[in-house]
């Protein structure tokens, strides 16, 4: 196997592509932060969450869980569920990794983000060697969690200083915002991203979390019908009319 994904060019453009997002985080694990310290979870399990887990909107949920008495089962499927996106990444990303051995692409799914995804495929559009594929992607990877853990053990360790007023929680949606745009390059993307968004808003409160997963199942649906729209209708030659000059 070939170590030329250890050159440090792609890892830098990794990280500096996704360094937009990387700043964005940091207030939101800031805000999880401050979360933990004020649940009933205990704090070094809450600050530990993020280093094994790294997935914000899963953590939160479970936290409020665990601060309404729910049972395990409730809690884990909650979180099994919210994270359900991230197959659709794999999927997305298998192919790019589809070089290396397994016992280098199971690590990559640890640092696997919403931001680290979306940047790396968009980086792949234009990148056809695997081994630096992979570099941008763990460069992406490392600098976003390692964002998300710095602003996650400052919430933990200083967050019942930090006034209520100050509301660090807007960097989150925010983010997702600037995630999505550069996605955006066609009507079908358009229209995806559109009915996705619209879906999750109608299912907010859908039971047991699953409004962002209706949401991304809407926008798949919504663009794989738009790409078919425009994809022009097949002709079928039957045999013995090739030549057929309408006689």
């Amino acid at each position: 196997m070939s170590r030329d994904w250890f050159s440090p060019a792609p890892m830098r453009a990794g990280a500096r592509a996704i360094l937009p997002l990387s700043i964005g985080v940091f207030p939101f694990g800031l805000a999880y932060g401050v979360t933990v310290v004020e649940s009933s979870m205990n704090d070094f399990v809450g600050w530990l969450a993020s280093f094994i887990v790294i997935a914000g909107a899963a953590q939160l949920a479970v936290s409020d869980l665990i601060d309404q008495g729910a049972p395990w089962f409730v809690v884990v499927g909650t979180a099994l569920v919210i994270n359900a996106r991230f197959m659709m990444y794999s999927g997305a990303l298998a192919p790019a990794f589809s070089a290396f051995p397994r016992r280098w692409r199971i690590p990559l799914a640890h640092v696997m983000t919403d931001q680290a995804a979306v940047t790396s495929l968009l980086y792949n559009l234009g990148e056809r060697q695997p081994q630096k594929r992979l570099a941008y992607y763990v460069g992406a990877g490392l600098s976003f969690a390692a964002s998300w853990w710095i602003g996650t053990t400052i919430g933990v360790f200083i967050g019942a200083t930090i006034p209520s007023e100050l509301q660090v929680g807007f960097a989150a949606p925010l983010m997702f915002i600037a995630l999505a745009v550069p996605s955006v390059r066609d009507r079908a993307a358009l229209i995806a991203a559109a009915a996705g968004f619209s879906v999750t808003l109608m299912a907010k409160d859908a039971p047991m979390n699953t409004g962002l997963l209706i949401g991304a199942a809407a926008g798949i649906a919504f663009g794989m019908l738009a790409k078919l729209r425009r994809q022009p209708a097949r002709v079928v030659v039957l045999p013995g009319e090739e030549n057929d000059d309408g006689d």
